[in-house]
């Protein structure tokens, strides 16, 4: 971080005077002198000034470019304190402007002060205004000219990154480097007469020669910053500064971080081998330019007087960076001061723009915890306030300040100004910070502070300004990446194995943190590997070597100490007995120190690979073998190491046949039948289901049903396992209570005498006794516990497996029977004393453990057809001799079909599961049909009625003459099928009617004439005619 402090006192005050010739204020208008020389008196001359005055005149310089210098020598008028009755105004300007304008105004007594004016045309124009009351002697002033600063420009010849290892590489770099900044200039016919250095290692140094050289202390990020300064001495004592400074990074480089990796010392036996892991991150380490901060600053009494204090942020923004809201500043300064009416706070940025922070808003409010009363210049206790654009409190608001304290408790420990003091807090700045919008970032930044009237001191301890993180072009990190990782050894010992190195990125590995608002990446390279056996004793180096990016090369050193020691083995096989159908075994190896180079072996009829110890079942003769596991002697062992094992082959149960009663129709059973060895259990599942079991009965069958099946149903056969033998056990070992052996092994009889010689006992101080039991033994297995209460105070609770049961009765020293059944598998059964004294004779066991199994892939599948279906049958009514409308009934699952109870001429078929009825009744009646598929499963029925209606008669029409208006005899036509009648051709006064299947005709014919009549029948099958005459 570059950090640069400079401090520009200028006191500013008005008044008048030359060299070589007097100027003098006389009232009125005294026009513009154009002078570089002269002193500057008021109209008094040597005595006091005149009253009601109000002069002007206006001071330009003769020197073209120069800028007007006006020096106070003596400065006294009436007034001060806030209150000025004769003043002096002053305008850097080539007139004096309205009233209000001015920008300072000088009153009472005053010091020396100096006035250089800032106008572009390097004039001061001053007004002197006076009331008629007291006089006093005014002022003398010596009058000058100064050339402007122009800037000279700082640089460097060589600004690029220095990268260092650092002490704790084996490559390490010199901490010790030379710059050049004779890339420097000084514009307008100047030299460079000072190079002043900032290490960003809290030092500074000034040096007059371009070329210097810095020693840094360590790791460590440093921006060294270059500012210069040139032989124009006019403005500023030590010469005009340059407004930017030439940067350059010295990156004294973290070390890798081997967290992870390998112990630095390994203790084993000869036979071992070690595992080496090699683990390296690269790490971060960074210089977050949160702030910079600046010195203290003494505000001695003074009226219209600015003090000024500069921050250098050049280069720590990027190039061209221009404020905007987003980048707003903190401002924070430590400040003590009487009357905080007589301040005003300025921020300039290095451009130019400027906001006003703080106006005299308190009056006789002071800064500090313990303002200092006395205008003396000794410091009182200072508080630390915050200035922010938005966010804070404003410094009018209420409940802002707090009662003075009566004394100092900081390094000053005097009286306390009485009144009211600022708390410390963050404020809101008096105008906005948008007054800074678009001013340059980088270059230097003035903290201003005015103080307006007499009397009334402070200061401020320090003070710094603080730009959002990304706001920054370079807060400068580095985060090397690890190029390389690698094992090696010395030669001594196993050779390094061929080795494999896999990478990782790693976000912001720390330690250091990341500036925001970036990323840091990194890698992690990981490097592990196996050496050995050793087999020699000694002592061996092994070394782990990370080389970052930047070519340093860390190492870390690893230790392996060999201790000449015979090897142990230990060698089983989890699972026996094994099937003869089992898949290969492989051996159960632990030991220690070199225990892997031994061979196997094993009688005839086991087959066992003699380098890896894989026994394989299906090419091995069922029965019993001892394995054996023999080490040969070596450098490490004079002696074989030798360890053996047991293991069982059995036959397994074979899983014959299976087969089912396939197909069946829907909704009967399906029906699978095993064969195979008898009393074995299968395990199976129905169409993918559950797991089940069934088990072959001694004669060597099993037949499984699954009722009531509706979709096509398969068996799946997946294991088979032999009927287990009942194995019985008791206690294998003990630990706890008195002579624990007593537990072990069979039991005594129901009744027997406890006694110290066959039991266990627990008293006061022998509380738990922890069994171990001969097997492990299932869940739900029911352990069988003898013992017995010594006294009557005796109680236990017995746990195993996640049960537990208390036992204090029985006769005293007689031994009882308890059952415990655990909830879950275990091989240890738990006395726990309560009270009294117990006597534990042990426990006993019988369970039947799973016998050989294989697994299977036999299946079988019914499948089921499903039922027939037919559609409903239908009603039709139709006339004897017509043809009916065909009757057509779908079916599901036929291959034909049967029809029953159709009338003559009509006839039933089947084709493309359709049943159709058709043809032409030629009988007449009712009747009832049954159609019945045929083929698949159980036939489908369905009926209907078929109606066949008779023709309709009528008999044949009679001829009668009458005489008119004489009644006709009644003409009676017999009629079949029909429900009535039509007449037509009947004389007036004659009708038809129908009744009980009789037509008549009858009436007066009241016309006369020859009528043919007709009468046909309605109703029923096609109507019949009758005529006569």
């Amino acid at each position: 971080m570059i950090k640069k402090y400079s401090l520009l006192w200028i006191f500013i005050f008005f008044s008048f005077s030359m060299f070589s010739q007097t100027y003098t204020m006389s009232n009125g208008a005294n026009g513009t002198v154009a002078t570089c020389s002269g002193t500057f008196v008021d109209d008094g001359g040597g005595g006091n000034y005149a009253n009601s005055q109000n002069s002007t005149i206006t001071f330009c310089p003769s020197t073209p470019g120069d800028i007007v210098k006006i020096v106070f020598n003596t400065f006294d008028t009436e007034g001060g304190g806030g209150l000025c009755t004769d003043y002096l105004d002053v305008w850097y300007a080539n007139a004096v402007g309205a009233v209000g304008t001015n920008n300072d105004r000088l009153c009472g007594a005053l010091g020396t002060a100096t006035l250089i004016s800032t106008s572009p045309d390097g004039c001061i124009s001053l007004q002197f205004i006076s009331n008629n009351n007291t006089r006093r002697a005014g002022w003398s002033a010596t009058i000058s000219c100064a050339t402007p600063c122009v800037t000279p420009i700082a640089g460097l010849v060589d600004s690029s990154t220095v990268n260092i290892c650092p002490s704790t590489a084996t490559n390490p770099g010199a901490l010790a480097v030379n710059f050049n900044g004779s890339a420097s200039n000084a514009p307008g016919g100047f030299s460079i007469s000072a190079y002043e250095w900032s290490w960003g290692d809290g030092t500074t140094s000034t040096t007059a020669s371009p070329n210097t050289s810095h020693t840094f202390p360590g790791p460590g990020i440093y921006s060294v910053s270059l500012s210069v300064r040139n032989n124009n001495t006019d403005i500023d004592p030590l010469g005009c500064q340059s407004t930017n400074a030439a940067t350059r990074v010295v990156r004294v480089l973290p070390p890798p971080d081997f967290t992870g990796s390998s112990l630095t010392t390994f203790n084993v036996s000869c036979g071992d081998s070690v595992n080496l892991n090699g683990l390296a991150t690269s790490q971060t380490m960074a210089t977050n330019p949160l702030s910079v901060s600046g010195s203290p600053i003494a505000l001695p009494d003074g009226s219209g007087v600015n003090y000024n204090t500069t921050l250098d942020f050049t280069g720590l923004f990027p190039v061209g960076a221009t404020m905007t809201p987003g980048c707003y500043p903190t401002i924070t300064f430590d400040l003590e001061h009487t009357y905080s009416g007589d301040l005003q706070l300025t921020l300039i940025s290095p451009t130019g723009q400027s906001v006003l922070i703080y106006d005299q808003h308190g009056n006789g409010t002071n800064f500090g915890v313990c303002a200092n009363p006395a205008d003396d210049g000794v410091a009182g206790c200072p508080a630390t306030y915050t200035v922010v654009n938005a966010g804070g409190v404003n410094w009018t608001a209420a409940g802002v300040t707090t009662v003075a304290p009566v004394s100092g408790t900081c390094s000053y420990t005097g009286l306390c100004e009485t009144g009211d003091n600022y708390i410390s807090q963050t404020y809101n700045s008096t105008n906005p910070f948008t007054s800074l919008n678009g001013a340059d970032l980088n270059g230097v930044w003035t903290l201003r502070v005015r103080d307006n009237i007499f009397l009334d001191d402070g200061t401020i301890t320090g003070w710094s300004l603080a730009f959002p993180g990304s706001c920054y072009a370079n807060a400068e990190f580095v985060t090397p990446d690890i190029a390389t990782l690698t094992w090696s050894n010395s030669g001594a010992g196993p050779v390094v194995p061929a080795q494999t190195t896999t990478s990782t990125i790693v976000i912001d590995p720390g330690p250091g943190g990341c500036p925001a608002p970036g990323t840091c990446v990194g890698n992690q390279l990981t490097n592990n590997v196996t050496v050995g056996p050793f087999l020699n004793a000694g002592s061996f180096t092994y070394t782990l070597t990370a080389v970052d990016e930047y070519g340093c090369n860390y190492v870390r050193n690893v230790a392996v100490n060999v201790a000449a020691v015979c090897p142990t083995a230990a060698i089983s096989y989890t699972g026996s007995p094994f099937c003869s159908t089992s898949l290969p075994v492989n051996v159960n190896l632990t030991g220690t120190g070199s225990y892997t180079t031994g061979v196997f072996s094993a009688p005839a009829g086991l087959s066992i690979n003699s380098a890896t110890g894989q026994i394989t079942p299906a090419t091995s003769t069922p029965g019993t073998y001892t394995v054996t596991y023999t080490i040969a002697p070596n450098a490490c062992c004079a002696v074989p190491t030798v360890t053996t094992t047991s293991v069982t082959i059995s036959a397994g149960p074979v899983l014959s046949t299976l087969t089912s009663n396939s197909p069946i129709c829907s909704g009967n059973n399906a029906v699978f039948n095993i064969t195979g060895t008898p009393n074995a259990i299968v395990s199976y599942n129905i169409n993918l289901g559950a797991s089940q079991t069934t088990t072959i009965n001694a004669g060597g069958t099993v037949t499984v049903t699954v009722p009531s099946v509706t979709t096509n149903t398969t068996f799946n056969a997946i294991n088979i396992a032999a009927a287990g033998t009942p194995v019985t056990g008791n206690g294998l070992s003990a630990v706890g209570g008195i002579t624990p052996a007593n537990s072990t092994g069979a039991i005594s009889a129901l009744g027997a005498a406890a006694v110290a010689g066959n039991c266990t006992q627990l008293d006061n101080t022998n509380l738990v006794l922890t069994i171990t039991l001969q097997h492990t033994v299932p869940a739900g297995t029911s352990i069988t516990v003898s013992l017995a209460r010594d006294n009557a105070a005796g109680d236990v609770t017995v746990s195993s497996g996640g049960s537990s049961v208390v036992f204090n009765g029985g006769t005293l020293d007689l031994l009882s029977q308890i059952t415990i059944i655990p909830t879950v598998s275990t091989n240890t059964i738990t006395f726990t004393r309560n009270a009294g004294r117990l006597w534990i004779d042990g426990v006993q066991y019988t369970f039947t453990p799973p016998g050989c199994s294989s697994t299977i892939t036999n299946t079988a599948t019914v499948v089921v057809n499903p039922l027939n279906t037919i559609a409903s049958g239908t009603n039709q009514t139709v006339c004897i001799n017509s043809a009916i409308t065909n009757i057509a009934l779908a079916t599901t699952g036929a291959t034909g079909a049967t029809f029953a109870g159709l009338p003559a001429g009509v006839t039933g078929s089947w084709a493309g599961n359709v049943a159709t009825i058709s043809g032409t009744p030629t009988v007449s009646g009712t009747f009832n049909y049954t159609v019945t598929t045929t083929g698949g499963c159980p036939p489908a029925t369905t009926i209907g009625t078929i109606t066949v209606t008779p023709l309709n008669t009528i008999a044949a029409g009679t001829n009668q003459t009458v005489c008119i208006n004489s009644v006709i005899t009644n003409i009676a036509l017999a009629t079949t099928g029909a429900t009535g009648a039509t007449f037509a051709g009947l004389p007036a006064g004659v009708t038809g009617s129908w009744a009980g299947n009789v037509a008549t005709i009858s009436g007066t014919p009241t016309v006369s004439g020859t009528f043919n009549y007709t009468v046909t029948t309605t109703g029923g099958c096609p109507p019949a005619t009758a005529t006569g005459t």
